[in-house]
């Protein structure tokens, strides 16, 4: 699963090491964050490699029960389930299509892709309407695309009518809302204010509505501990995936301001 990690940059890694971070199972959230602060100080690739390791032993970890995990690594055998597993199983819990073999980068990007266009798909005409104007499109441009499209929605579709600033943010809105949901307002409130206040390219990239979105997304009902975390891993991992190709396939910095 590496090619999944390529197009992070430092604040993504603090984002994701905040949504592993538990006090109540097994994850090495020290180890994670002494190989962050290395990766800071030094970024060289040999620590960026190892922090990625690191992740992904922790995720696959996450997507494990507690006693199967142990087990594993009793036996000696690699601890964890497979990261195709935890996409398929996110996909499940989110109720959309598991994604197609592939790698991991185009699995995350196909669950995220999903669920955006059935959240926007589920929302009343009204609600449809007003969060387009709100990003920027013109009432009848909206008005006469929603008809058209007789409640079907794609990515490719809408990017067409409304250009990839548009959906860019539409995206943001619908990922953030739910990863905000499913960690809870006061972990999502100091992982914000800690990345935004030492990265403010993070903030503009998410945008001044993304974060605080309180439009009526279906409410999510995970059942178990470990999908409240691999959910907004696998979300947000699609999400940075995604900008990379907005962006044109720009060469990652670790001091971008």
């Amino acid at each position: 699963m590496q090619d999944v990690f390529e197009p992070l940059e430092l604040p993504d890694y603090h984002f994701l090491a905040g949504l592993i971070q538990s006090n109540v199972n097994l994850t090495n959230d020290q180890r994670i964050r002494s190989l962050l602060v290395d990766y800071e100080e030094v970024g060289s690739p040999e620590i960026r490699a190892e922090l990625d390791r690191q992740l992904e032993r922790e995720i696959r970890y996450l997507g494990s029960a507690d006693i199967a995990y142990l087990t594993r690594y009793v036996m000696g055998r690699e601890p964890g389930v497979s990261f195709q597993e935890v996409v398929r199983d996110a996909a499940r819990a989110l109720k959309v299509e598991p994604p197609r073999p592939g790698s991991s980068r185009e699995q995350v990007e196909s669950v995220v892709a999903q669920y955006v266009t059935q959240q926007f798909a589920g929302l009343p005409r009204e609600a449809q309407q007003k969060m387009l104007e709100d990003l920027g499109v013109q009432r009848e441009k909206a008005a006469a695309f929603l008809k058209r499209s007789a409640g079907v929605f794609a990515v490719p579709a809408l990017v067409e009518a409304f250009g990839v600033i548009v959906v860019d943010g539409l995206i943001k809105n619908v990922i953030f809302g739910a990863i905000g949901r499913l960690i809870g307002r006061q972990l999502s409130t100091q992982l914000f204010q800690f990345i935004a206040g030492r990265f403010p390219w993070w903030l503009r990239w998410i945008g001044p509505t993304a974060w605080t979105a309180s439009i009526g997304w279906t409410v999510l009902d995970l059942q178990g501990p470990a999908l409240r975390k691999t959910v907004p891993i696998v979300l947000y991992l699609g999400l940075c995936s995604m900008r990379q190709h907005g962006e044109g396939g720009s060469a990652r910095t670790t001091d971008r301001n």
